[in-house]
């Protein structure tokens, strides 16, 4: 790696952790310190990073995923927050990490995958990747009742905790459902901190969205099988349109189509996707890292 340095794991040593946050922030507008200070950045997000001296200037995140899939878990490598300083691009440093990630855990789960935006679609079949498709489930509705889901606040750290040991006892709502607490929290103290519902006559918490009439179920944590309809109607009926954030355990009644996203191709590596395939599942959005 010619003068620069490989280094790895090191969220706990605050110089790199806050170089490593100022990378992110410059590359993807993201931040980290908080998901750490409030103890959820965990030993399943490992950052592989090249150092100039004492700043990073390139990083491929290891994300060790756990996945409930037809009853029993599946485990799975995703890789995330690939970055590369500008001033550092072109000498081949990301190429480096990706290479050592693959050798350190190629052979230790069932899958590799990651999520690349439109200007790299050439970059990681060099790597054995191939593109992959989800598929998204929705449906138009007709809510006629009020709406009964009501924010929860997620204000400090007992209450991201109280709601960390809800996901863990959750119902598994989904066909492909994430068990990875500590990913749920990277986005309930950033991204979707305000996102976080309560609906009483359910026992039921849920993570969503709305825009324009349109309902982003993104989550459901509920101690029993939830019903979808039900939560939906919570949500009072200036809804028109529910779009799922993950697979439903029955598609009795929605849409399903290929996902398309804007600026985002699946790719996968190895040999563990037959399920995947076959059940035209999707990742959860509150998975992608």
């Amino acid at each position: 790696m010619g003068n620069y340095e490989f280094i790895s794991d090191y969220k706990h040593n605050k110089e790199l952790r806050i170089s490593f946050e100022a990378l992110a922030q410059k590359t993807f507008g993201i931040r980290f310190e908080e998901w750490y200070q409030l103890g959820f950045w965990r030993e399943a997000y490992i950052p592989y990073s090249i150092m100039d001296g004492r700043r990073i200037i390139s990083n491929v995140s290891v994300n060790k995923m756990s996945f409930h899939c037809n009853g029993r878990k599946k485990f799975f490598l995703q890789l995330g927050t690939v970055m590369t300083d500008t001033e550092f691009r072109g000498k081949g440093l990301n190429r480096q990490l990706i290479e050592r990630i693959l050798a350190d855990y190629k052979d230790t789960c069932e899958g590799i995958y990651l999520f690349a935006n439109d200007s790299v679609l050439d970059y990681y079949p060099k790597f054995g990747f191939e593109k992959a498709a989800e598929y998204q489930y929705s449906k138009k509705v007709r809510n006629t009742g009020e709406k009964k889901a009501v924010p929860w606040p997620m204000t400090d750290k007992s209450s991201y905790a109280y709601l960390e040991e809800r996901i863990r006892k959750s119902w598994k709502n989904s066909l492909f459902e994430m068990d990875n607490a500590g990913l749920y929290l990277f986005y309930l103290t950033y991204f979707m901190k305000n996102s976080v519902y309560y609906i009483e006559e359910l026992k039921t918490y849920v993570i969503a969205e709305e825009e324009e009439g349109t309902l982003f179920l993104h989550q459901v944590i509920s101690e029993q099988e939830a019903e979808l309809d039900r939560i939906i109607a919570a949500f009072g009926k200036d809804i028109t349109k529910v779009v799922l954030g993950f697979t439903p355990l029955s598609s009795q009644g929605f849409d399903r189509e290929e996902l398309k996203e804007e600026d985002t191709t699946l790719f996968i590596l190895g040999k563990g996707w037959e399920e995947f395939r076959k059940g035209q599942l999707r990742f959860p959005v509150l998975s992608h890292a």
